[in-house]
């Protein structure tokens, strides 16, 4: 068995490997288990006969040095064959550039993506259709002659107009299907948006009211309407109205019970406020029907914006009633 020289190893290889065996076509193959010299193969050159630039990459066969022969960093890229050179820069090259389109084509799906997802958030955020709420309209029973109410826009904006051409005439706009069999308690916070005109506010207590049907739990009585009918407001503009704060007496009950004496909050009687209205109250009473109405008093033209009642508005709009 003959060991390689120093020079013989600086002289023959031109990588220094540890891990695997190079070889000059290209191909690689696993190192040994242990480091040892290895017999020089038939036909090669011995040790005396190596010198620096004596064998170049064409005489060395195919696979006959493994890089465990080599001791490291013997063979400096400068004294490598340009063939060797030239093949190990041909498949840095390749791996870059595969490595370069794999990066681009990374880049290109990023992009697509950005877009895709862009494109999903711009519909995601269109403005959303309006949820108009169901059941309000005419209360027909409560409405009498040429009265009308109408969702709409008119000078005043969008709200629901009232049109009651003479003091013959009534109107009530509601809801009797949501808020019928509900407990009247606790009634805390009640009021409306008016847009009142000169002309009706020429005549003195001449707006429209709040109206709540009630079963009011009271021997013998079935059926009384609770009415909110405020002072005047200001002339040619919206006026949000507190009904529920309102200190003044301006709630009463329709019917013969409540307009039967001074203590009964009667609305052809003594007025009362809202708190004084419920203690007349049995405290089962609950509601039939729940909007907002006018006459038969005075002749009135006008729109409402809105309407509260406890914890829930409900706008009016030209295109429906939206809670909220």
């Amino acid at each position: 068995m003959r060991k390689y020289s120093g020079v013989a190893r600086a002289a023959v290889l031109g990588v220094a490997a540890v891990a695997t065996v190079v070889s000059l076509s290209g191909g690689a193959s696993a190192a040994p288990s242990a480091y040892a010299p290895l017999p020089l193969p038939a036909n090669s050159v011995g040790t005396k006969q190596l010198q620096v630039g004596a064998v170049d990459t064409f005489r060395i066969k195919d696979k006959s040095i493994g890089g465990w022969d080599v001791l490291d960093n013997t063979l400096p890229w400068s004294k490598m064959g340009s063939d060797f050179r030239a093949n190990i820069n041909k498949t840095i090259n390749t791996a870059s550039a595969a490595k370069s389109a794999a990066d681009a084509a990374a880049a290109k799906a990023k992009a697509a993506d950005t877009k895709a997802q862009a494109a999903l958030d711009a519909v995601n955020n269109l403005p959303q259709a309006p949820s108009y709420q169901k059941n309000w309209g005419e209360i027909f029973r409560n409405t009498i002659g040429n009265a009308r109410a109408e969702l709409g826009t008119s000078s005043s904006g969008e709200g629901l107009n009232f049109s009651v051409p003479t003091a013959a005439d009534a109107i009530m706009w509601g809801n009797e299907a949501d808020f019928a069999g509900k407990p009247v308690a606790p009634l805390t916070k009640v009021g409306y948006e008016v847009f009142q005109t000169g002309e009706n506010s020429a005549i003195a207590g001449n707006m429209p009211s709040i109206k709540f049907e009630l079963n009011p739990d009271i021997t013998g009585v079935t059926y009384t309407t609770l009415v909110y009918s405020p002072d005047n407001s200001a002339s040619n503009k919206w006026t949000k109205i507190d009904a529920a704060g309102d200190t003044g007496k301006h709630w009463g009950f329709t019917g013969t019970y409540f307009n039967t004496g001074t203590d009964r909050c009667g609305l052809n009687g003594a007025r009362c406020t809202l708190t004084d209205a419920l203690a007349v109250l049995g405290k089962d009473a609950n509601f039939l029907s729940a909007g907002v109405g006018k006459g038969r008093d005075n002749a009135w033209h006008g729109a409402i914006r809105s309407l509260t009642i406890n914890g829930d508005t409900y706008t009016f709009t030209a295109g429906g009633v939206r809670k909220g």
